[in-house]
């Protein structure tokens, strides 16, 4: 995981129905984020075009740890 996170950038390229997909693009690989921003939790925040990916590292976590399509390699 350090690879994804380490020196890399998360740059928004969509939303749509309430979910905010970033991609993150490391050396090796584009990965994909999708944040669910109709959770609680993402009420009072702001959600930027581009964040650090390492602030981030909470979702792409959680996207790895349940395989549930939140977190996916593109390339």
């Amino acid at each position: 995981m350090a690879s994804i996170v380490k020196g890399t950038m998360a740059t928004m390229v969509h939303v749509c129905k309430g979910k905010v997909i970033y991609q993150i693009n490391t050396s090796n690989h584009l990965y994909q984020l999708e944040i669910d921003s109709n959770e609680q939790e993402w009420a009072s925040t702001y959600l930027l075009p581009s964040f650090k990916a390492i602030s981030l590292m909470r979702w792409i976590r959680m996207g790895i740890e349940s395989g549930d399509g939140t977190f996916i390699k593109l390339m």
